[in-house]
């Protein structure tokens, strides 16, 4: 048997009017909520990425003058100009409402501009008409802000850099670049250098340009290294000449060597003792008499340098090449030193364990070398204190003294400031100490690093080019966070 199916003919017209149904009222419905929901997502992606293009060109333009009116028309003009590039106006047939974002520009707390840009768009829909839903909604807002940086710039002019086929001209000409990355107006800059002394070469302003290249081009390298004196000079021009707590203070540290001296009160030997001493042409060990020095006062305020190269060398060694000192002092009549400056031994009693800063010169021996040389109990009225005799104790004590200022400095937590350091290798005959300048800025590589302190970097140069783009490296951390 053969079965049949028959359909009668209205039932069929009923399935059509069902399905005409269904289209209209929930598949067209469905595939054109579809459509618009893609167009409206598109184009709230495009106005978000307008107003943050507006919010951060604005922020830029806050390098620009120092007055706060014209800072806030010009970040303004700036921010409807990339939001109009960014959203042309009439884009898939919308429009802007109220014409143009609307624009906040906020003035300084705690050093930090903040511009904030919204915009609201009322967009034509093409299929949710049907459902008597002509045109829908997006919003979206963009912050930027922008935080005062002030920079001293910390380099040091020591012989050395004299040395290296032109490193001097070469630290000039990176610097000098360096400084172009910056604007008038709201960075503010300055300049500290040191060799045998630290001096401010350019007091910190915000109107460094061209003045600071200026005395840049006329830097001069002659002379020994004391850091710790050069880290205190700019530490100081940001707690005490520039005085901006919650702004972005930064010290950029270069040198090319290690520290060779101190400036410090050193106590007159009134005493004999057992200590190396010199005669005409060679310098050797025995009974040295108390100073000859007529001055009134109990120690004389100077500098003690070493003159030594290599760390590793003997005593002996060492002693051969000598140490200088530079005093200055109202009566230092008799001295020995003022006929020869390595008789400086014949002077001074004992290194004290602090420089005129404070910072332990024996306190905190830096760990990676062997240790000051102290005089032992057949010296009398000096054993256990810090021997001026031997040459590389001043090198050893300049170390402690420049590594106890930048922990100092770590540890300020109202200007919190910011150490870079670059090295620049090849210079000395000694080996560029990394992990020294790397304590300096508390650089995540050093032994010491403490990630609760102001996080800094150091950077090795090995010649003129690579000490260039240290110096470029360095404006571009600064830059990203002050923005």
């Amino acid at each position: 048997m053969i079965a049949s199916v028959s359909t009668k003919r209205g039932q069929r017209g009923a399935t059509l009017i069902l399905i005409t149904f269904v289209a209209t009222f929930v598949l067209v419905p469905i595939i054109g909520l579809a459509i618009d929901g893609a167009l409206l997502f598109w184009m709230k992606a495009r106005l978000s990425a307008a107003v943050d293009a507006a919010a951060l060109a604005a922020g830029r333009s806050l390098n620009v003058g120092a007055d706060e009116a014209a800072q806030e028309a010009n970040a303004k003009l700036v921010a409807q100009q990339y939001f109009a590039a960014n959203f042309p106006a009439g884009v898939m047939r919308s429009t802007i409402v109220g014409g143009v974002p609307t624009i906040v520009y906020s003035a300084p707390s705690d050093h930090v501009r903040t511009i904030e840009v919204t915009a609201s768009a009322v967009v034509p829909l093409f299929f949710m008409p049907i459902l008597h839903v002509d045109t829908g909604t997006i919003s979206a807002t963009g912050t930027a802000s922008r935080r005062d940086a002030n920079i001293i710039l910390l380099l040091d002019r020591s012989g050395s850099m004299a040395n290296g086929g032109g490193s001097c001209p070469a630290l000039i000409a990176s610097a000098q670049n360096f400084v172009t990355k910056f604007a008038n107006g709201r960075d503010q800059l300055g300049l500290v250098t040191f060799s045998t002394d630290a001096s401010t070469d350019f007091a910190p302003t915000l109107a460094f340009k061209p003045g600071l290249s200026d005395v840049l081009s006329k830097l001069n390298c002659s002379g020994h290294t004391s850091t710790a004196e050069g880290l205190n000079m700019a530490y100081h021009a940001i707690t005490d000449t520039i005085n901006q707590p919650g702004a972005l203070n930064v010290i950029l540290l270069f040198t090319d060597g290690s520290p060779t001296s101190i400036l410090a009160n050193y106590p007159v030997k009134t005493q004999a003792d057992w200590r190396l001493r010199s005669s005409s042409n060679k310098y050797k060990a025995g009974t040295v008499l108390a100073s000859s020095c007529t001055t009134k006062a109990p120690s004389l305020t100077g500098r003690m340098m070493d003159t030594g190269a290599d760390r590793a060398a003997t005593v002996a060694q060492l002693d051969k090449t000598g140490a200088t000192m530079g005093l200055f002092a109202t009566d230092t009549a008799g001295c020995s030193f003022l006929k020869d400056n390595t008789l400086v031994r014949q002077d001074i009693a004992n290194v004290p364990a602090t420089d005129i800063y404070k910072n332990a010169t024996d306190g905190a021996v830096y760990p990676l070398w062997p240790g000051i040389d102290l005089f032992d109990s057949t010296n009398g009225p000096y054993a256990g204190l810090i021997r001026p005799d031997v040459p590389r104790t001043q090198r050893f004590v300049a170390f402690n003294a420049a590594d106890a200022q930048a922990q100092a400095i770590h540890s300020d937590n109202k200007y919190k400031p910011v150490i870079y350091t670059i090295g620049l290798a090849g210079n000395e005959q000694m080996a560029m100490d990394q992990n020294f300048l790397e304590r300096l800025a508390n650089d995540p590589r050093a032994n010491n690093y403490d990630r609760t302190k102001p996080l800094g970097q150091f950077i090795m140069a090995t010649d003129n080019a690579s000490m260039a783009a240290a110096f470029n490296q360095i404006a571009s951390q600064v830059l990203r966070l002050s923005k």
